[in-house]
């Protein structure tokens, strides 16, 4: 059952408060996020440990929400999502920062095994635009893949169109993903099952998706 973005008039909802001025805000995927995203360079966000509410652990969680985890907990900490699409046990949930649809993403994919013993819609990918979540190792939106690949092992494996620019998604075999823009900048990183596509789902994050590898 498809249903609409819902922009809602409330900004108090968990920490994804966004600053109308500057535009800066962060996913609603953790519960302690500040209300503007201080940029470092990964050279110095390496250098100190990452926060666990803004850590990205391939493969494993982002921030406070992690891979397999019960849809049901990530609602109650997150709130109702601004939009998404449902069907087939499967369920697509959008968060906005700030509620404002031009700000930063926070996109979860559920599904459930309807019928079996652990009949619990569990997350199955995670796909955040804030560069307020990291790596260990400092890599995070707003990287560049000359930086991503001195970290990570990647390979292209996707294409997609976004605001009329081509994209691409390269992969880890370690269980994340980033989208990779004209400009060769991280706009987006998926966390998905190392034996999975990144976003190549029932519900897919984008509507013009091709696999190339």
């Amino acid at each position: 059952m498809r249903y609409s973005i819902i922009i809602l008039a409330s900004m108090g909802l968990m920490a994804c408060n966004q600053s109308p001025k500057t535009g800066e805000a962060v996913d609603t995927i953790t519960t302690h996020a500040p209300d503007t995203v201080k940029q470092e360079s990964d050279t110095t966000a390496a250098n100190k440990p990452v926060p666990a509410d803004k850590l990205i652990v391939p493969g494993k969680a982002i921030g406070q929400t992690a891979l397999g985890e019960d849809a049901a907990e990530v609602f109650k900490r997150l709130g109702k999502p601004d939009g998404g699409d449902a069907a087939m046990g499967k369920a697509l949930s959008i968060w906005y920062a700030g509620h404002d649809t031009t700000g930063y993403q926070t996109m979860i994919y559920t599904g459930r095994q309807m019928g079996t013993q652990d009949d619990v819609a569990r997350v199955k990918q995670i796909r955040v635009t804030s560069p307020w979540f990291m790596t260990a190792e400092g890599i995070h939106n707003g990287s560049t893949l000359q930086q991503i690949s001195k970290v990570y092992e990647v390979k292209k494996s996707a294409t997609f169109t976004l605001k009329k620019e081509a994209y691409a998604i390269y992969r880890s075999a370690k269980g994340i993903a980033f989208e990779i823009d004209p400009q060769e900048i991280c706009r987006g990183i998926i966390l998905f099952d190392a034996s999975s596509q990144p976003g190549q789902i029932y519900l897919p994050f984008y509507n013009d998706m091709k696999v190339v590898e």
